[in-house]
């Protein structure tokens, strides 16, 4: 193989055809600057598109390979010759991209794998339940929570309310994925901390609000109701992501006749992909969700499971246009 002299065959064709380089590319399928690689000797047509091109230009493939017009009957040898530099096309088309595929589909398999280790592992955040905790004070004057032995643990953070002044403490219980999977083990205890040192103890999440579980002066009737910053997240991406989505979409829709529309289609799928995932995810959970870790990994597995079918659909869609294309040169 010679990739100058194939080159200035190519180059030759194409004038005689009256095509231009971008003419060239898009009845192929492939960018303007690869013909111009070709035809410069800096690169050689792929296995994947010579059909296509020797069509195109009105050549055979071993016309192209050797980079001269076959006038007249070729010997033995030089058949075997053109047999040889095919089937080293063929294999390194062929090793170059099984190569990609193999490192391709490790590389996605190690991310979902991670994905899911943390997503199994991550605290799922329950709405509060009589029997996920109960808050007792003690004859020294210490708060403790007594847990149900299933619970993988719980968060308490301190705060200090800038309107009111009073000390309020946040507790809230959580389970894994794994955790869960265990049996039941015995009620666990929390310090909480000097019962003179908090005014007031809140459970969240709640059923429609934090639900308050101790005051230092006996009320009971107190609540709070809070927008998470998870929950603002996710819903502002969820207007980005559909705003993104659909003008996506609609740009496919317009320009599906157009060379580029793969790539196009390829880079339209990964928002889209992420926003389905988010309402597919948080389903039903949407107002549960206080821990990032846990559904932002969910989010991901599941967008990742959408994306790689829509790569999937896309790349048929590719094959088919090609296909049709042959046809038609």
């Amino acid at each position: 193989m010679n990739r100058e002299k194939t080159g200035k065959l190519i180059a030759q064709l194409r004038r005689e055809k009256n095509l231009s380089q971008a003419q060239l590319a898009e009845m192929i399928y492939v960018s303007d600057k690869a013909v111009s690689r070709w035809e410069t000797g800096r690169g050689f047509p792929d296995i994947g598109c010579l059909e296509a091109l020797a069509l195109c230009l009105d050549v055979s493939e071993a016309e192209l390979i050797r980079g001269e017009r076959i006038e007249e009957s070729i010997s033995r040898q030089q058949l075997r010759d053109i047999s040889s530099e095919s089937l080293a096309l063929t294999k390194d088309y062929v090793n170059r991209h099984t190569l990609i595929g193999i490192l391709s589909g490790f590389m996605l398999g190690l991310i979902i794998l991670a994905l899911v280790v943390i997503h199994l592992n991550s605290p799922m955040y329950l709405k509060y339940d009589e029997s996920l905790l109960k808050i007792e004070q003690l004859a020294d004057g210490r708060l403790i929570a007594v847990l149900d032995g299933s619970l993988a643990g719980c968060d308490a953070d301190m705060v200090t309310n800038q309107e009111s002044g009073r000390r309020e403490m946040f507790i809230s219980c959580y389970q894994t994925a794994l955790n869960g999977l265990k049996k039941q083990g015995s009620e666990r205890i929390v310090m909480l901390g000097e019962s003179s040192a908090i005014d007031d103890v809140y459970y969240y999440p709640g059923e429609d609000f934090d639900q308050l579980l101790f005051s230092s002066d006996g009320r009971t009737n107190e609540s709070y109701s809070v927008m998470t910053l998870p929950r603002m997240i996710y819903g502002y991406w969820l207007v980005i992501g559909m705003v993104i989505s659909t003008v996506g979409v609609i740009s496919c829709l317009l320009l599906r006749k157009k060379r580029f529309i793969t790539t196009l289609m390829k880079m339209v799928a990964l928002p889209l992909a992420f926003t389905l995932a988010i309402p597919l995810t948080l389903a039903g959970h949407f107002d549960e969700v206080y821990n990032a870790l846990y559904y932002f990994s969910g989010i991901l597995i599941v967008a990742l499971a959408i994306w790689g079918l829509l790569w999937l659909l896309i790349e048929r869609y590719a094959e088919a246009r090609k296909s049709r294309n042959r046809e038609t040169v």
